[in-house]
């Protein structure tokens, strides 16, 4: 394995990880306590912070790969942009005649999750 493949394995696992401990320790800490003020809004944006540090892992690991590399990723990237962004944009107008409601929190996960699977198939075009 590629050293810059290794540092990008270590650091997802590192941002995960610490975005489980701090998810599951503000949920304890805000549903035990119930703080006021501003201490929920700061906890509850505190798991952003691990994931800010994913985003920069992954921005630092595409900046070694190669032209069919990059190639790849930026049709997967396009086809996850259009799939999770009509089927959301779809959905809205589902909400309107009493479909219950999408949280954007899942936004980004789906995002994540087709972008994934479409490199998988965009690969294969390539192989």
């Amino acid at each position: 394995m590629r050293p810059a493949a290794k540092k990008y394995r270590r650091d997802t696992i590192i941002s995960f990880s610490l975005y489980g401990v701090i998810l599951f320790s503000v949920n304890s800490y805000l549903i035990a306590n119930g703080a006021e003020g501003w201490l929920p809004v700061l906890l509850a944006l505190l798991p952003v912070l691990p994931i800010l540090y994913f985003a920069r892992s992954v921005i630092i690991f595409s900046r070694t790969w190669d032209e069919l590399q990059r190639q790849i990723a930026f049709e997967a990237t396009v086809l996850a942009f259009f799939i999770v962004g009509i089927g959301t944009f779809t959905y809205g107008f589902l909400e309107g005649i009493g479909f219950p409601a999408l949280d954007t929190i899942w936004v980004m996960p789906m995002l994540i999750a087709v972008q994934g699977t479409a490199m998988f198939l965009v690969r294969g075009k390539y192989t």
